[in-house]
């Protein structure tokens, strides 16, 4: 495990206080910090059927490029524009920020820079605080139009139908280098990424590569899949079988293609996803995903499918030029052995944290909750009941799967608890905030208040 860039905040009660000092209304392109507020209210469209026209199983949300006209307007062919937070914790204080640029209409950069005072090294990532986003360095630079994105830099992505039910790539993932292409054919989408990950244990190399693709009417439904594909090796260098955004990991590994001898030295899982809007107001989401494969059970006795699922349902009874009220329930199951692999540094982490759902593996997690919004409050409230087993990833995060045998889920001593989250924001004069959000659980509490307070808009050039 490597701990050389863990950012944590200690898991007791904390008090959070963050002032951002330069804040825009106008970005172009590259993903929207989770933290803002255009990204919190665009996922609560969304499940009341609001513009699913650019609604996509390949997250995290971007910005929308502006339309032509929007761009005349502008005047000015490049701006940029920032933001700086600081956050002081019981015993850290983290100093962060973002900044953006935009140049000639489509070419665009960058950069969420975090300084932190202290790194706790033996902190062991909680899975019942997953609400405190993980701040890490990003940055990056691109290239988008309307049909064509072309990226290159430090961040994550997140892959998966729904709010926050993603199985294998979540924006709770610690960050990683990789170069993301993109095409949209109008109804057909699809995305490749190739990163590197971490070296760990001294000379150990991890990678990552992923592809998908996905079918949508651009009114109420869409059909997406996507393999995604984590190899190791002592010394092993960049694999050129992965770099074609057209192959496969069973063709490349059956036909020998890799850069290292064998067929086990890299893991990967392919997920099925569906989003399916009904009646306008009631959204259906899908997550299904398999790590392994038993083809025939009465040659590979006892052993069982490592498998995951997610589920998502949301209702909004209330949608009106001023008020949208969302009620929604999910489940999320992932199975023991899923996201391990018997070389222990191709399990789904990165950081010492998993790379999809903040529960790991070996878990499940039922959860209901309220969504309040208008055109400047968002309220949200939500209480669920998690369920966590000894092979959980987010314990010994490099030790390979002890077996595919089947037995009790979750696996060995079994950690339950209850939860409850608020989170209430508040906007008002375009671009001040105040936002709250509150964590309990039967083994933690925390607390985080920020306060946002733009100083200037975008300059143009």
């Amino acid at each position: 495990m490597s701990g050389d860039s863990e950012h944590h905040f200690p898991m007791n009660p904390i008090f959070i206080i963050s002032i951002i000092l330069f804040q825009s209304s106008l970005v172009l392109a590259q993903s929207i910090p989770n933290n803002h507020f255009l990204y919190q209210s665009r996922k609560l469209l969304y499940d009341a059927g609001n513009d699913w026209q650019s609604l996509t199983i390949f997250g995290p949300t971007r910005f929308k490029p502006k339309s032509q006209k929007q761009l005349k307007n502008l005047n000015s062919s490049s701006y940029y524009d920032g933001q700086i937070v600081f956050d002081a914790g019981n015993d850290s204080y983290s100093l962060y920020g973002s900044g953006h640029f935009k140049y000639n209409n489509h070419y665009y950069g960058y950069l969420y820079p975090t300084f932190v005072n202290k790194i706790d090294k033996d902190h062991q990532f909680d899975i019942g605080t997953n609400f405190i986003k993980y701040h890490g360095n990003q940055s990056g630079i691109g290239f988008e139009n309307s049909w064509a994105i072309f990226q290159i830099g430090r961040g994550k992505e997140s892959w998966g139908a729904g709010n926050d039910i993603q199985l294998a790539l979540s924006e709770n993932s610690g960050n990683y280098d990789y170069f993301l292409l993109a095409s949209d054919y109008g109804k057909v989408r699809v995305r490749y990424v190739y990163g590197f990950l971490e070296n760990v244990k001294t000379n150990i190399n991890r990678y990552i590569t992923a592809r998908g693709f996905e079918w949508t009417n651009k009114r109420s439904l869409i059909i997406g899949f996507s393999e995604t594909v984590i190899y190791s090796g002592e010394n092993r260098s960049i694999d050129i079988g992965y770099l074609n955004p057209m192959s496969s990991h069973l063709e490349i590994e059956l036909n020998n293609r890799l850069n290292i001898k064998g067929n086990n030295n890299s893991n990967a899982v392919w997920q099925i996803h569906l989003d399916c809007l009904l009646n306008n107001n009631f959204r259906v989401s899908l997550n299904y995903l398999y790590d392994e494969f038993v083809l025939d059970p009465d040659i590979q006795i006892g052993k069982e499918h490592g498998k995951a699922f997610s589920m998502r349902l949301a209702f909004t009874p209330l949608l009106s030029s001023k008020h949208l009220i969302t009620l929604y329930t999910s489940l999320v199951y992932v199975g023991t052995p899923t996201f391990r692999h018997g070389i222990g540094t191709n399990n789904f982490v990165q950081d010492g944290r998993p790379l999809g759902w903040y529960g790991g593996s070996d878990g499940q997690d039922l959860c209901i909750g309220m969504n309040y919004f208008n055109n400047n409050l968002i309220a949200s409230f939500s209480t669920g009941f998690l369920k966590s087993g000894e092979e959980t990833i987010t314990n010994r995060v490099f030790e390979t799967y002890a077996d595919y045998l089947r037995g009790p889920f979750p696996s060995g001593k079994v950690e339950k608890s209850y939860y409850f989250t608020s989170n209430i924001i508040y906007w008002w004069k375009n671009n001040y905030s105040v936002s709250t959000t509150l964590y309990q659980s039967e083994k933690n509490k925390a607390i985080d208040l920020k306060i946002n307070v733009p100083v200037f808009q975008s300059i143009n050039k």
